[in-house]
């Protein structure tokens, strides 16, 4: 039910008068599968609060760019920083059901224009995503690298996770 976030690149897709945040340049139509949230994977690291707790980013850069765009990745996950969202009491409303101008805004001073209350949910007050760039491969082998190993990621799964959470 929030609107797209305005600024962001989507080449020359047409995003076929959608005009919330499920329409994004991969995904013109909207489509959603499970719980994937389009916007989210697609413009990481995510603005609003998700429910999602960041375990890794894997770039396609490596050395000093790498490290920066790392640096940035791991400051603004949820899992160190708090993430705001508009709310305007509108409950439940399918997205679908909002035009353009009824959709929940962005940004603070948009929510308190329309007369919401910016609200912010807390960090999830667990250490960043690990980060790193990834060996170059080319395009269409299936993420294969030099070695003709598969490109892979080991998650260990963290002891920290504490009782009752439904990750």
């Amino acid at each position: 039910r929030t609107g797209p976030r305005q600024g962001l690149y989507v080449a020359d897709r047409n995003l076929n008068q959608r005009n919330g945040a499920t329409a994004t340049r991969q995904n013109n139509n909207g489509e959603r599968h499970g719980l994937e949230c389009p916007e989210e994977r697609d413009y990481y690291p995510y603005w609003h609060p998700t429910a999602w707790r960041d375990v890794a980013v894997l770039t396609s850069e490596d050395g000093s760019q790498g490290r920066r765009r790392c640096e940035f990745y791991q400051a603004e996950s949820q899992n160190v920083r708090a993430k705001g969202y508009c709310d305007l009491g509108l409950g439940d409303s399918p997205a679908k059901t909002l035009d353009p101008n009824q959709q929940v805004p962005n940004q603070r001073d948009g929510c308190e224009a329309r007369g919401g209350t910016w609200r912010e949910q807390a960090a999830w007050g667990i250490d960043p995503p690990e980060c790193f760039g990834l060996p170059e491969s080319r395009d269409n082998h299936h993420g294969n690298i030099k070695n003709g190993r598969m490109m892979s990621y080991l998650w260990r799964i963290p002891h920290s996770i504490p009782d009752g959470d439904a990750c």
